[in-house]
């Protein structure tokens, strides 16, 4: 049962988390439709936190 309540939770997080993201990104921004897409969002955020943390630690 805990199972298939996590399954639950984890999918509606992440469609929420999709949706929350498209209906407040700003309009040139491309939905999350596609991995694609996805992808890119993640590698700039990554990108970004990379950066971020480089600088941090004075790398």
């Amino acid at each position: 049962m805990r199972v298939l309540f996590a399954f639950c939770l984890g999918f509606a997080v992440a469609v929420g988390g999709a949706f929350l993201r498209d209906s407040t990104a700003a309009p040139p921004a491309r939905p999350f439709v596609n991995w694609d897409v996805v992808k890119e969002s993640t590698d700039t955020a990554m990108t970004q936190v990379r950066e971020q943390w480089n600088r941090l630690t004075q790398r």
